[in-house]
């Protein structure tokens, strides 16, 4: 089932996909989600963080399989009630983002992205992170996954940066933000440095030509070095070889020529070689040799041989070439011995290495030039094919180099140790990935390089100053007013005066054409004379729009003010409501709502995010026009409110909450210095409007600009606790709570998470560092890891290759519950999944199909049976099977407790298939049918409440399942708003019932398999079945007996303490037994008739059977069973018509009939 555009129709293969939608639409309609989460708002805290995706691909089916066990979890807390949080999230920044960016923009490199400008790609960015939203938004409800998508964390947004921001600024104020010149992972394609847990998630076996180089020794004829390396381009940049100080090497004669290696590494040379004069590697040290590609430039201790620990003799030659640009060590021991790096291969991965062949080419091309520029110098000793894992940048797959760069570090090394003590307190699941895989991982921790060369991304608040080289780290936009350069411009606004469309409550016009007519009332003269006389001394120019109430409003202000000088700006007007013009306030609020004018425009007119970009950009304009000055800005209503909010960086939904300015008021604006996208009018953290943004540097007073840099993506959802709660933001703005409250401010650690087993390269990784680095305890409890989603051949699964799997495609085939189900029971989550499309159609019959069918045959059952309570049950089999409830009801919720689904819901599987559909139904069918009236009842009521119990235990792996067979038993309310089950301790006689129906059931099948064995259908009754009693304790329950007799189908259950074998059967066939038989298989046929014809079992028919004597003796003496079995009002004797409903003939034995009916 290919994920392809165009969509194959296809027809559902049951019946649950028209059920969900049923149940979706009964949520909705009922608000069930948001009622379960106001019931529970006062129960106990249980914290559940979602982990968030990228919203710019469509969702798979492997985010379905994170998406289950996250649902199931929080619906079974929920019951429990737990008041949970499900806060929604979204991943918006970086490569993923960018790499998109680039493809629809067609610009493939940085340089080509700073000529589109820069502007115009991140805008781009910002358009292109929803683009799959609705896909996601609809896959979540779809499959029933509760989540609060009305109200996600976005990790682009403003509020959220500002936190990411604080939470940068905590980790620098704790000491562990630092700069350094290192060696680091690099993607040439990309242009940027990655962090250690990126690069973990990109390696791929790889095939290499390494190399074995000969290095001459200076001043030594025919004599080298030889070096081994996998890396020919780096050779170059070499300007040292390295040797271990205690190693001893040897020297080998080999063509005339002597070869210096390591004498545990002599088998490397590939022939026998006899070992001529031994050294220890420090005798070397301080030796010269001839470069192998020398520079202009002389270079002080470059070409030496140096001696360092880190060299081994476990592989190579024992001899490393040396150049620091390119590899940590190489750097180190460059550092330690004052070597000079050379830095051949620009950012691009292009070669720099001018007068040479590979010159220009990608320093993974330049590989082979190299070698046969080598060869061809006869400097190179062999090749060979070297296969070993190589890093590929995570997200456009290209080959990465080392090299050096300064870059900005977070010091995760220092609290290695921590991270170390709190992981080894978190519930992993399994527990083997959180003491291996992820314990190893911090075992092996470096810093984490947490600065990138790109655009699209939380922008690092580090501002630098080129005078004095100090830096200053930023926490919130209140630190950007305070440090901000020394500016006495200010702004005061003004609303004009009363006009007379105030007073008619009309809207007023907007063009200096539609204007004329409209005049400032008297009031409105004096309230601008009012706010005059309170500005004077304080204002040096004024600017007012170009409409007459303003202009007249300016004039009144400019008069009492002593003749201050009034501009017009033209675009300062009010805002255009165009077809609306000269309506009543109250008519067009009623027509056009206030909310939706930020999008929509009114008819010929503007819309409100129209307002505000022009009110930016002019107020900008006029503040460069007259920098330093006091300016007093005359202006309308609604362009004033939308100024003010805009600068004050409020979000659109917070506008109606903001200042709103009456006639004649005025007020001074705070003029922030803040980072603003004009193109939008809007507050924006992002590049390239935080670029703008100068500091005052408070050791020499001069400018300070931020570094061009932005963080590492990973950063920004390893800060989620913090960065997602504003009402954390709104208490740390206003001083009332601090860093060290945040366990008590916050939802504060997560008490579960779940994502792929690969995050612990990631999300579960950068989670815990940050964390640590905050000195705060790990931020999540408990863990379950999931495992690859591939296809049946075990490949990774991707649209190129025609193998992905559309999840809504299933979910119209089968339903969403027999997705989660297939989850749940096919194996553990962190196994890897081989997906079939068939395994879910088989996991769906196995518990799905059969719940419902059992439900449909309790529905058809109580149709007929006025139900009453049964407080003390009188069968034995119900006794049973309330201890068994009890029983699952108790495995069922330690499991999920435990975080063990898969058991949980095996365990569950096994109640619903085999203890009530395959064995309980089985053994009540017939007291259905035959029984009392009491009987019946008590049974219609027993299954009835068994299976609502199971519907609710049920509920959280198969919700929309469990909702209908709920619904359907007429239960008010939803079932997830009820309570789960409290666990039951067994009694004694209970748990003996459970133990002694076991062994019925082992004895049960033991016959069955005898009759098999013998070749006797089980609807041939038998004389006896013998018990071995030495084996079986159940000899003196007789109620027991009953239920083997009737499931074996024979008249006596016998015991017997000599016999060898476990059971017996007495396979003699009396003339009796054989009419009995006769007459059940009669009743079968007539029953699979029925079926066949879509009768209900409320359907009477009429029983038309032709037989012969022999068959009439079996009609005479089972007429009445065989009317109760089969739903006959009454059995016409005769031969069969052509009008009969259904017609058949049967042979048993000696005995044959032909049978037909019709409806009653």
């Amino acid at each position: 089932m290919a994920d392809t555009d165009k969509k194959e129709k296809r027809v559902p293969k049951t019946i649950f996909p028209q059920i969900e939608e049923e149940i979706l639409s009964y949520w909705a309609k009922n608000d069930t989600f948001k009622k379960l989460v106001k019931k529970t708002a006062k129960g106990k805290p249980f914290v559940f963080y979602e982990g968030p995706p990228y919203a710019n691909g469509r969702p798979g089916i492997h985010h379905v399989l994170a998406r289950a066990y996250k649902d199931v979890i929080l619906r079974f807390r929920t019951m429990q009630g737990y008041a949970i949080p499900r806060k929604a999230g979204w991943d918006t920044h970086g490569l993923p983002t960018e790499m998109e960016v680039e493809k629809k923009l067609n610009v493939h490199t940085k340089k080509k992205i700073e000529e589109l400008g820069l502007e115009k790609f991140v805008e781009t960015a910002r358009e292109n992170v929803f683009e799959y939203k609705a896909d996601w938004e609809k896959m979540t409800e779809r499959m029933g996954y509760w989540l609060d998508l009305e109200h996600p964390y976005v990790t682009m947004t403003n509020e959220y940066i500002e936190g990411l921001w604080w939470v940068f600024g905590q980790i620098a104020r704790n000491g562990y933000v630092y700069r350094d010149y290192k060696v680091l992972p690099w993607c040439p394609r990309c242009e940027t440095s990655l962090s250690s847990h990126e690069v973990a998630q990109g390696y791929k076996k790889t095939k290499d030509t390494s190399l074995y180089i000969k290095f001459p020794v200076k001043g030594e004829k025919n004599t080298f070095f030889l070096a081994w390396t996998t890396t020919p381009w780096t050779l170059p940049g070499n300007v040292a070889l390295a040797v271990n100080p205690k190693a001893v090497y040897v020297t080998v004669t080999h063509n005339g020529e002597k070869l210096i290696l390591g004498k545990d590494r002599i088998s490397s040379l590939g022939e026998e070689y006899s070992g001529g004069e031994e050294k220890r590697g420090n005798d070397f040290a301080g030796m010269a040799y001839e470069p192998l590609y020398p520079t202009k430039e002389k270079h002080k201790n470059a070409y030496t041989v140096i001696a360092d620990d880190f060299v081994t003799t476990e592989d190579g030659t024992g001899i490393v070439h040396i150049a620091p640009a390119f590899g940590a060590d190489d750097q180190r021991v460059g550092k330690k011995h004052d070597l000079p790096t050379l830095v051949t291969v620009g950012e691009d991965g292009q070669m720099k290495t001018p007068g040479y062949a590979w010159d220009k080419k990608i320093f993974s091309d330049a590989n082979a030039i190299i070698t046969k520029d080598l060869a061809e110098k006869k400097l190179l000793f062999k090749k060979e094919i070297y296969e070993h894992d190589y890093p590929y940048c995570w997200r456009c797959k290209s080959a990465l180099m080392y090299y050096a760069k300064n870059s900005w570090f977070l010091r995760t090394t220092a609290v290695k140790s921590a991270m170390q003590k709190e992981n080894a307190k978190i519930g992993w699941h399994p527990d083997f990935v959180g003491k291996n895989r992820f314990g190893e991982w911090l075992r092996e921790n470096v810093d984490w390089a947490i600065s990138r060369e790109r655009y699209w991304g939380m922008p690092l608040p580090i501002w630098t100053c080129a005078s004095c080289d100090s830096h200053e780290i930023v926490s919130s936009l209140d630190d950007l007013d305070r440090r901000a350069m020394p500016d006495t411009t200010e702004l005061y606004v003004m609303r004009h005066g009363e006009a007379t469309h105030n007073k008619a409550g009309i809207v007023g016009p907007a063009t200096p054409k539609t204007d004329k007519k409209n005049q400032l009332t008297e009031k409105g003269k004096k309230q601008a004379q009012q706010t005059a006389r309170a500005l004077k001394g304080k204002i040096d120019v004024i600017v007012c729009s170009p409409l007459k109430r303003t202009k007249d409003t300016a004039h009144i202000v400019s008069k009492e003010l002593d003749g201050i000088p009034v501009e017009v700006e033209e675009s300062i007007h009010d805002i255009d409501v165009g077809d609306y013009t000269g309506k009543t306030i109250t008519e067009v609020n009623k027509i056009f709502p206030r909310e939706t004018r930020f999008a929509t425009p009114f008819p010929n007119g503007e819309s409100m995010r129209d307002v505000r970009v022009r009110m930016m950009n002019n107020i900008r304009d006029i503040i460069t026009r007259h920098k330093g000055k006091r300016i007093l800005v005359v202006s309308h209503g609604d362009p004033l409110w939308e100024l003010y909010a805009a600068l004050e960086g409020k979000k659109e939904e917070d506008f109606f909450d903001s200042w709103y300015p009456n006639t004649g008021e005025v007020k001074k604006l705070r003029l922030h210095n803040w980072p603003y996208s004009f193109t939008r009018g809007e507050l924006d953290f992002h590049r390239p409007y935080i670029d703008n943004i100068v500091l005052r540097c408070p050791s020499c007073n001069e400018e300070m600009h931020r570094i061009p840099d932005v963080a590492d993506v990973w950063f920004d959802s390893g800060s989620m606790p913090y960065a997602q709660n504003e009402k954390f933001w709104a208490k740390i703005k206003s001083k009332t709570v601090g860093a060290r409250d945040i366990k008590k401010t916050i939802p504060y650690p997560a008490d579960y998470i779940a994502e792929g087993i690969d995050q612990t390269r990631g999300w579960f990784y950068t989670l815990l560092a940050v964390s640590s680095l905050m000195h705060l305890p790990a931020p999540y409890k408990n863990v379950i890891t999931m495992g690859l989603v591939l296809d049946k051949k075990g490949e990774k699964m991707s649209k190129s290759r025609g193998n992905a799997v559309d999840p809504f495609s299933l979910f119209s085939l089968y339903g969403a519950d027999a997705v989660r189900w297939y989850f749940y029971t096919l194996n553990q989550p962190w196994d890897e999944k081989l997906f079939e499309e068939k395994d879910v159609q088989a996991a769906s019959r196995k518990f799905l199909m059969i719940f419902w069918n059992v439900f449909q045959y309790w529905d058809g059952a109580q149709g007929g049976v006025s139900v009453k309570k049964i407080t003390r049950p009188t069968l034995t089999l119900h006794d049973w099977l309330y201890a068994r409830l009890h029983e699952v009801t108790r495995e069922v919720t330690e499991y999920l407790e435990a975080y063990d689904v898969v058991r949980a819901a095996r365990v569950l599987e096994e109640f619903v298939g085999e203890d009530i559909s395959r064995w309980y139904v089985r053994r009540v069918r017939d007291a259905v049918k035959l029984g009392s009236k009491a009987e019946q009842q008590e049974i219609v009521y027993v299954l009835g409440d068994v299976l609502q119990a199971a519907a609710t235990l049920a509920a959280p792996f198969t919700p929309f399942l469990s909702e209908a067979i709920s619904a359907r038993m007429k239960k008010s309310g939803s079932v997830h708003e009820s309570s789960w089950p409290k666990n039951k301790t067994l009694t004694v006689k209970e748990k003996t019932l459970i133990k002694d129906m076991k062994e019925v059931r082992e004895i049960v099948s033991l016959a069955l398999q005898a009759r098999t064995q013998a070749g006797i259908k089980v609807r041939q009754p038998l004389a006896s079945l013998t018990i071995r009693t030495a084996q079986y304790h159940i000899e003196k329950k007789k109620a027991l007996h009953e239920l083997i007799a009737g499931e074996v189908n024979v008249k006596q259950v016998l015991f017997d303490a000599k016999m060898k074998e476990a059971v017996r059967l007495d396979t003699v066939l009396t003339p009796e037994l054989k009419k009995e038989g006769a007459f059940r298989e009669l009743t079968r046929q007539i029953q699979g008739m029925r079926k066949e014809a879509g009768l209900t079992p409320k359907d009477k028919i009429i029983l038309h059977i032709g037989t012969d004597e022999k068959g009439e003796e079996i009609l005479s003496q089972y007429e009445h069973d065989i009317k109760q079995g089969v739903g006959a009002h009454a059995i016409v004797r005769e031969a069969l018509s052509h009008q009969l409903f259904m017609k058949t003939s049967l042979q048993v034995d000696d005995y044959y009939f032909e049978i037909g009916f019709v409806k009653r």
